[in-house]
């Protein structure tokens, strides 16, 4: 036997308006609970997920990802806190726009240093490594990427610094581990060790390895019985950030660099990357990251490009 059980209509109302009233307090206590807190919560929507982060200072932060590993992952940032970078930038992902077209008497000039230029090389993605060989193996935290210094970027970044001395430049070599076991997060610690130099430079450089791309192009230059691992310099317009980098300034230091090394040693630089994000390049003019070569590249050719790189950095900075 089926039982039909008759619910007066005032009782039903009642019933309705306590549930959404109960539902009013349980979102009133779940927004004060993430206000105190610093809680996250992530919502669907349009096919991405959006992560939300608010700050102790009430300042919230959203992340757009799309797809893992899908290539033009755009990363932006809601009212960024004064200073602070995004967790997430990632010169591999992040969103690449077109350079910037400024007429040549528009462009600013490269300005070289009063007196011996004074030169920090650092790497933010400090475990980037090369193409091992038989002859020359490491301990691989991953696929190319290694914690021994010999053998990972910080190698490449030593032997731009000894020849940027011979040159007559004053060199500092930061050799500090921005990795640790979060990549992500690795600008954001990458800009507390710039912080933490009182005196400025005449240049930065976060020296890195690229990620081999197919259908870019050979890897490597062999120029009169050398073989280079190919450079490219990648500047950021910081457009989510409320400190911006020196745009104009770095992508006019980037391009003359470029210029330099192509017409000492023709084929060895790609053209000037410009992207969304600003990768620390608001500490200070001139800021620029390099990309030296890429995974499928040896570290003997990487090594061999920073002869080329030195020179070209010498004569930029030291010319009269």
């Amino acid at each position: 036997m089926v039982r039909f059980r008759v619910v007066k209509g005032s009782h039903l109302l009642l019933g309705v308006a306590a549930v959404a009233l109960a539902l009013v307090v349980c979102l009133l206590a779940f927004r004060l609970f993430a206000a105190e807190d610093g809680g996250t919560g992530a919502v669907p929507t349009g096919g991405a997920a959006v992560e939300q982060d608010v700050e102790e200072a009430g300042t919230a932060r959203a992340v757009f990802a799309s797809s893992a590993g899908s290539p033009g992952i755009e990363i932006t940032v809601l009212d960024a806190v004064e200073g602070q970078a995004p967790t997430t930038e990632n010169e591999l992902l992040d969103e690449t726009v077109p350079p910037l077209e400024l007429a040549a008497p528009q462009e600013p000039a490269v300005s070289p240093a009063e007196a011996a230029p004074r030169v920090l090389i650092y790497h933010t993605h400090t475990h980037e490594a090369y193409e091992p060989t038989e002859s020359d193996p490491y301990e691989a935290l991953e696929a190319w990427r290694t914690a021994d210094e010999e053998h990972s970027v910080v190698r490449v970044g030593e032997e731009l610094a000894k020849l940027l001395r011979a040159q007559g430049c004053e060199v500092v070599h930061d050799t500090t581990d921005h990795e640790l076991d979060d990549l992500s997060t690795a600008y954001v610690r990458s800009e507390a060790t710039l912080l933490t130099y009182e005196e400025p430079f005449d240049l930065y450089i976060d020296l890195h390895r690229d990620a081999y791309v197919e259908g870019v192009g050979e890897n490597a230059l062999h120029a009169d019985g050398v073989d280079y691992a190919k450079l490219m310099m990648l500047i950021g317009r910081g457009d989510n950030f409320q400190v911006k980098p020196h745009f104009e300034e770095n992508y006019a230091f980037a391009r003359a660099l470029t210029d330099a090394l192509n017409e000492g040693t023709p084929g060895i630089c790609r053209d000037v990357l410009v992207k969304t994000n600003r990768y620390n390049q608001h500490i200070g003019v001139y800021s620029i990251l390099v990309e030296v070569g890429n995974n499928r590249n040896t570290l003997t050719e990487a090594l061999n490009s920073m002869r080329p790189l030195s020179e070209a950095i010498a004569e930029l900075m030291t010319r009269e």
